[in-house]
């Protein structure tokens, strides 16, 4: 009996920790990604501003220091 206690036991407890584990590690690194794809905008048109001759008539056309936050 203790011995098809054991493998039964075993896998059904392990398996589910193991998955919620994995789970976790997704979570994990999908917030991570996101949190790294955020572009700070402001920044970005003050960056671009210094960039070609398109990129300087947005930022005019916008005239960044008049932005609203």
């Amino acid at each position: 009996m203790p011995v098809e206690f054991y493998v039964l036991i075993i896998p059904f407890c392990t398996i589910p920790v193991m998955l919620v584990s994995l789970d976790y590690l997704n979570k994990s690194a999908e917030f991570e990604k996101r949190k790294q794809n955020v572009i700070d905008f402001d920044k970005f048109l003050k960056h671009k501003e210094d960039g070609d001759a398109v990129d300087s008539d947005i930022a005019e056309l916008l005239d960044v220091n008049k932005i609203a936050a």
